[in-house]
């Protein structure tokens, strides 16, 4: 099991196919975006967005809190 202790011990990152000790909000990032998950207790870490093995941190409320989502609506057949 891998994981990490940054920031005197208030933020965990945990590794692609760790098991989450705690459900709750996970984030991600590498150069093109910042990818947030909910994960469950007891289910394994996902691969980052691009499959690759990523690293997960853990959100607190506060962050959680602070975290906003702008819809976009895309036509059929753009993307």
């Amino acid at each position: 099991m891998t994981q990490e202790n940054t920031r005197l011990g208030t933020t965990t990152s945990y590794a692609t196919g760790t098991i989450c000790p705690k459900t709750g909000s996970y984030k991600t990032a590498n150069k093109y975006m910042e990818t947030i998950v909910v994960v469950a207790k007891g289910t394994k870490f996902p691969a980052g967005p691009d499959g690759s093995k990523v690293y997960w941190t853990a959100l607190s409320s506060a962050d959680s809190s602070r975290t906003s989502f702008e819809s976009v609506q895309v036509t059929a057949g753009t993307v």
